[in-house]
């Protein structure tokens, strides 16, 4: 049987190796493998495969539908109309909240994955069927991530 555990890189990892090795499982029969993290930085914008999460959409979805309204509004007394006051308006709302975000986001120093987050850590343990549900029960208690079971 294979028990399979994923954890944060945190000192519960270490209790719960610790306490899988007090369960009488030999240190040989356990694995814990460090995933590396992303070479490089992501790009800036998403994909129509893929968010990393961050969004430079908001800021400029909601100064666009501002602006439109203002726009809009003083365009009944300029000249060209409220159409296109109000188009010139969601534009210029656009770009200047993309503009924002942007300057926002680099000067945050926004980091990929979320800010604190290190890589997770998984560890497999070789051991017989009657250990597997105790080392499952061992891994929950010591905040695991995930923890899978297989034959």
């Amino acid at each position: 049987m294979h028990v399979i555990a994923s954890f944060e890189h945190s000192i519960y990892l270490e209790l719960a190796i610790t306490a899988v090795e007090e369960a009488g499982i030999l240190k040989e029969n356990i694995y814990a493998v460090p995933l590396q993290e992303r070479p490089g930085k992501p790009g800036m914008f998403d994909s129509i495969h893929g968010s990393d999460g961050i969004s430079l959409f908001d800021a400029g979805a909601a100064l666009a539908t501002a602006f439109t309204v203002i726009g809009s509004t003083y365009g009944f007394v300029l000249k060209g109309g409220a159409i296109l006051w109000g188009l010139i308006g969601a534009a210029a709302g656009f770009t200047i909240g993309v503009i924002i975000d942007i300057l926002h986001k680099k000067k945050k120093g926004v980091k990929h994955p979320a800010p604190g987050k290190k890589t997770e850590v998984v560890v497999l343990v070789n051991c017989t069927k009657e250990e597997a549900k105790y080392i499952q029960t061992m891994f929950w208690e010591h905040m695991a991530l995930g923890v899978a079971v297989c034959e």
